[in-house]
């Protein structure tokens, strides 16, 4: 199934929007007009301009709280748009690795997923966004749309942390320019509170519905940036690509015409249980005992009045992904019969999702960055019981039998992979990694691919760079240097093969000429093909700075296992 845009069309609106630059530069800062306001932004990194908090949404606090998003509010005067809008609460680390001093080189890397102190700006009223574009481009340039969904575990993260204009500079060395985009939605408690008091409201997945009013505005005011809303892709990472897969099986696979592609870092089909499932009832009345609200007539209505303060302290005391738990969230999407129908896994099986070009890829250590806080399992009986008590919880114990077996304690099996028996902090840590890596990225990426390959084009990839970072490897959202340029990479392999796919939905081929963009970039030298079940090739990302294709079969027993057991849980 074809999906690519021509070649013709697309040159000539990359020459067009050339010729259109000059003449839309004007004196003084960028000033843009929406019919509910008009907005003042800046001149950043020389060459591109920025519209930076821009409210898509009113403030979801007092009856808004636990409630959908709903349009701002109009006002008059003229906005500053210079500076990030408020990150959503955050739900912090519950782990305290300082007491580790064997874990005192990772420290930086878990800070930078989990925040471990208060984040200064955070607060209820979280709904902005972002737009990064060319400087000069005229409204209705109709240049590609680059939506950002950032992860952090339903738990933390916001938009402020990446930088578009990168991106946006970049798309413009290639000569196909695109503008960026991202925004925040709310998170934890505020954004993904379950229970059936929820469900009886027809509620639930305030965070999601967070994303789709973001893509509908996004629908509605981009063209005055310039952007094109008949081409806009979404791309996550983590949550962030969880979520874009989350919004193609949304309202049982109806996009909308929101977007028309999706790029998914590490995350695809996650558990999703449903709303009234036991933790998430437990949730919901935990809530309700912290602000005294369990003996009110009306809980949710009693939720939505109670001090802040109250339900945040709250958010606080439930276990985060750097606790025992790790990646058997607190928080996260539910099945609420509504937004989300059935299972991702459902809806992937009957078909039921949207149809466009996907990439989807993995770092090769998943499961690293999230295996430091059980390190009291030390054996294999503990680790048996882990898995069954937190991970699988009422799989039969012949299934959980079967895990065992295939995630052997032969440390040089574990993850990080293929590097002996180093980076051994306990003798079930590497097996810990491995098996939380495969069953909640490698494997469900695989299904995924699965049933999306025989519906649209899509293609996949591995990172496995970083291997000499102690006791992490390739660990989860190693590979985003590869887009935002944060360790001063300068092969440009993602964000060439992203503008691409912005531009044509496919990673492969540009509208200017360059095959991957740019004859410099790595890209240039390897052709990436589509991903079929019978073909499985992955771009694979090897030090030092390697592309290569291989196929995507190893630990095949492995998620063959896992698979079976999603399917028993039925997540």
């Amino acid at each position: 199934m074809v999906l690519t845009r021509s070649f013709i069309p697309l040159a000539f609106q990359v020459l067009a929007l050339i010729s259109c630059l000059p003449t839309c530069r004007s004196a003084g800062a960028p000033v843009v007009t929406l019919d509910y306001g008009t907005f003042q932004g800046f001149n950043s990194a020389g060459d591109t301009e920025s519209y930076l908090g821009l409210p898509f949404a009113q403030p979801p606090v007092g009856q808004l709280r636990f409630n959908n998003p709903v349009p701002p509010q109009p006002f008059l005067e003229v906005r500053n748009a210079t500076w990030f809008g408020n990150a959503c609460p955050q739900q912090l680390t519950s782990a305290t690795f300082t007491d580790n001093p064997g874990l005192s080189s990772v420290l930086q890397y878990i800070e930078e997923l989990v925040p471990t102190t208060l984040v200064a700006n955070a607060s209820e009223d979280c709904l902005y966004l972002n737009v990064v574009k060319p400087a000069g481009v005229c409204s209705g340039a109709n240049l590609p749309v680059v939506v950002w969904i950032y992860g952090g575990a339903f738990e933390t993260g916001d938009a402020s942390g990446y930088n578009g204009t990168q991106i946006v500079s970049r798309s413009m060395e290639l000569k196909t320019p695109v503008i960026y985009v991202s925004f925040n939605y709310r998170l934890n408690a505020f954004g993904f509170l379950g229970g059936k008091e929820v469900q009886a409201a027809g509620l639930g997945n305030f965070g999601l519905y967070d994303q789709r009013f973001a893509l509908q505005w996004v629908q509605k005011y981009i063209y005055l940036f310039g952007g094109n809303p008949q081409q806009v892709i979404i791309w996550g990472q983590s949550a962030g690509a969880i979520s874009a897969l989350l919004q193609m099986v949304a309202y049982d696979g109806q996009s909308d015409g929101l977007f028309h592609g999706a790029v998914m870092m590490s995350g695809s089909v996650f558990p999703s249980f449903d709303i009234t499932f036991p933790r998430a009832q437990g949730n919901y009345d935990f809530l309700m005992a912290q602000t005294n609200c369990s003996i009110a007539s009306d809980t949710l209505d009693c939720l939505r009045q109670a001090p802040y303060e109250s339900i945040y302290s709250a958010v606080l005391q439930t276990p985060s992904i750097f606790s025992y738990q790790a990646c058997n969230l607190s928080w996260g999407p539910l099945v609420d019969g509504v937004f989300l129908r059935q299972s991702t896994r459902q809806s992937l099986s009957q078909g039921k999702y949207v149809q466009v070009p996907a990439i989807l890829g993995d770092v090769d250590d998943e499961g690293t960055l999230f295996s430091l806080t059980n390190l009291n399992v030390t054996t294999n009986d503990e680790f048996m019981e882990y898995l069954q008590s937190n991970f699988l919880v009422g799989v039969p114990q012949q299934e959980i039998q079967k895990v065992g077996m295939v995630y052997e304690e032969d440390p040089t099996l574990g993850s990080p992979y293929g590097v002996g028996t180093n980076d051994t902090l306990t003798p079930e840590y590497k097996r810990i990694a491995s098996f939380q890596g495969d069953f909640y990225f490698q494997a469900p990426r695989r299904y995924a691919l699965q049933y999306l390959s025989r519906t649209q084009d899509v293609w996949s990839y591995l990172w496995k760079r970083n291997k000499s970072i102690p006791t992490l490897g390739s660990f989860h959202e190693s590979d985003l240097q590869e887009f935002y340029d944060v360790t001063g990479n300068t092969d440009w392999v993602g964000t060439d093969a992203l503008v691409n796919f912005a531009y044509t939905l496919n990673p492969n081929v540009s509208p200017n000429g360059y095959p991957f963009g740019a004859a410099q970039s790595l890209l240039a030298n390897i052709y990436w093909p589509q991903y079929h079940p019978n073909n499985p090739q992955l771009l694979t990302f090897d030090d030092p700075d390697v592309l290569t294709l291989t196929n995507d079969t190893y630990r095949a027993e492995q998620c063959k296992v896992l698979n079976q057991v999603h399917d028993l849980m039925g997540s």
